[in-house]
């Protein structure tokens, strides 16, 4: 569990291009021990959107209650994706 842990506290600071996300995500998972890229999987979900961010899922293969939800704000040229908050879900 320490390893999601240190990989959430590292995406918490992610800033990368906007096509970027859902791969720096997995890598990210992956250097942190807490999932390999086969079980990791990202997806856009619009109806957790809030506050202006949009929502993307990290869902975890085989661990059903390890998802988490990641809220990222795109830069004035939609090209940077900063993220603006992660919990677990």
């Amino acid at each position: 569990m320490a390893g999601l842990t240190d990989a959430i506290e590292r995406i918490k600071v992610l800033e990368c291009p906007t096509g970027e996300l859902e791969s720096r995500i997995t890598e990210i998972l992956e250097d942190y021990e807490a999932a390999n890229q086969e079980t990791v999987t990202v997806n856009r979900v619009k109806g957790l959107d809030k506050n202006g961010a949009e929502a993307y899922k990290a869902q975890i293969s085989g661990k059903q209650e390890e998802s988490i939800l990641i809220l990222v704000k795109a830069g004035f040229d939609d090209y940077v994706a900063k993220v603006v908050d992660v919990y677990t879900h």
